[in-house]
């Protein structure tokens, strides 16, 4: 009971945080403007699943945060690195561990080192029983978790199928790790912070949905949510964060979810289409200047037995055809023959069996060619939001940020939140 009470009161510390410096700083700044929220539709078929808020009581609790004072910690986010473990290794200068319970102590790890393990129902701790739901290790330097040097503190707690690896590390740390490891660092400024910016909104969108589903982390960190690599961070993009701190696209007094891929092929994809998300600034729009990724344009040959394989189908595949198509032209579903047999399939399921590199994007078309079938696209991503070869295109053209971000969010707006 007592770990329970641990997670709940932090989870809520944590929760007024954050709804507590939006409420003030959206009242600030669109005090006019607190639009009904929209219902959910469930995600499509072949999209990684996640946890859907309850927006109704996020809004109720946002009105009831403005009454409050916004608290001015700094703010923090909680990223999952890992999960399902058996056996968690740390190391760290000056490692230091706390039990995750009410009143607990930091102590020192002999040797710098320590070996968390679960062994049926029970946690332990270097081989001893930890009266807890987990611990936090802190160290003087870079943490060595799960494969990955982490630069916050490193909780390790039980969760669903094992052990959980948790990094709970300042937000702002979180957006330059973040804008360099989705992002080639090498593109210019003005296209580094859009991206920071983006990253940062999303972020803060997952945290809220995380307090509401009571999760004990607010973002992965693989291309499910944001790709996050841990401590090493590229000067470009700590500097493209720093020039960004606490800039946060909003609409209707709630972080953007802004969702971002490589390369349109030309234009975005509307969000409800390539996310399953209907959101009225994720639209599709003209782009134009990603015409330099390696991406721009690409070609994919498949045998007819290996499609009819992908297909579940017997034999040879006969054909393969576009059955429908999204508003902008993208593939929405296919159909595939083999003979006298047939089945049709959404074109994400069809990129999801194929693989999302040897796929990069649904905006194909396909012509059958000397026992196989020859798919001409355009793009690579899901095409949604922000398009980082775009943005660095407008960026040369002499587009800020700020430009950048509104011709791929229409409707949203930059509130300083810090």
């Amino acid at each position: 009971m007592a770990a329970r009470a641990y997670r709940v009161s932090a989870t809520r510390a944590a929760g007024a945080t954050v709804r507590s410096r939006f409420a003030t700083v959206y009242h600030r700044a669109v005090p006019d403007r607190f639009a009904p929220p929209r219902r959910r539709p469930p995600p499509p078929r072949g999209l990684a699943p996640r946890a859907l808020s309850r927006t109704p009581r996020l809004l109720s609790a946002l009105l009831l945060s403005l009454l409050a004072t916004a608290a001015l910690a700094e703010e923090r986010v909680r990223i999952g690195v890992a999960s399902g473990l058996a056996l968690v290794q740390v190391s760290g200068p000056g490692l230091a561990a706390t039990a995750l319970r009410d009143g607990a102590a930091a102590r020192p790890s002999a040797g710098e080192r320590a070996e968390v393990r679960l062994v049926g129902d029970e946690l332990l701790l270097d081989g001893a029983p930890l009266d807890g739901a987990g611990v936090t290790f802190t160290a003087g330097g870079p943490i060595r978790c799960a494969g990955r040097l982490l630069s916050g503190e490193v909780e390790v707690r039980r969760a669903a199928g094992g052990l959980a690896v948790i990094d709970a590390l300042p937000l702002e740390d979180y957006v330059a790790a973040v804008a360099g490891a989705e992002m080639p660092p090498a593109f210019p400024l003005e296209a580094l912070k859009a991206q920071a910016v983006a990253a940062r909104s999303y972020a803060l969108s997952r945290k809220l949905e995380a307090v509401e589903e009571g999760r004990d982390y607010d973002l992965g960190a693989t291309v499910l949510s944001q790709v996050y690599p841990g401590q090493a961070v590229d000067p470009r993009a700590r500097a493209a964060a720093a020039a960004t701190a606490g800039e946060v696209l909003v609409k209707d007094r709630r972080p953007a979810e802004a969702y971002f891929h490589s390369t349109c092929g030309g234009r975005t994809e509307r969000g409800l289409d390539a996310l399953g998300r209907d959101l009225d600034y994720l639209v599709s729009v003209e782009c134009g200047r990603c015409g330099a990724s390696p991406k721009a344009t690409w070609r994919l040959r498949l045998r007819a037995d290996e499609l009819a394989l992908l297909a579940d189908l017997p034999g040879r595949a006969s054909g393969l055809l576009v059955i429908e198509r999204t508003r902008a032209g993208r593939a929405s579903r296919v159909e595939v023959r083999a003979g006298k047999s047939r089945t049709r399939l959404t074109a994400v399921d069809l990129r999801q069996r194929l693989g999302y590199e040897r796929l990069p994007s649904l905006w194909f078309s396909v012509k059958a060619t000397g026992g196989a079938f020859v798919l001409t696209g355009r793009g690579s991503g899901h095409g949604g939001g922000l398009c980082q070869w775009g943005a660095a295109g407008w960026a040369r053209a002499g587009a800020d940020h700020r430009e950048i971000l509104r011709r791929y969010y229409p409707g949203t707006e930059i509130v300083k939140m810090y």
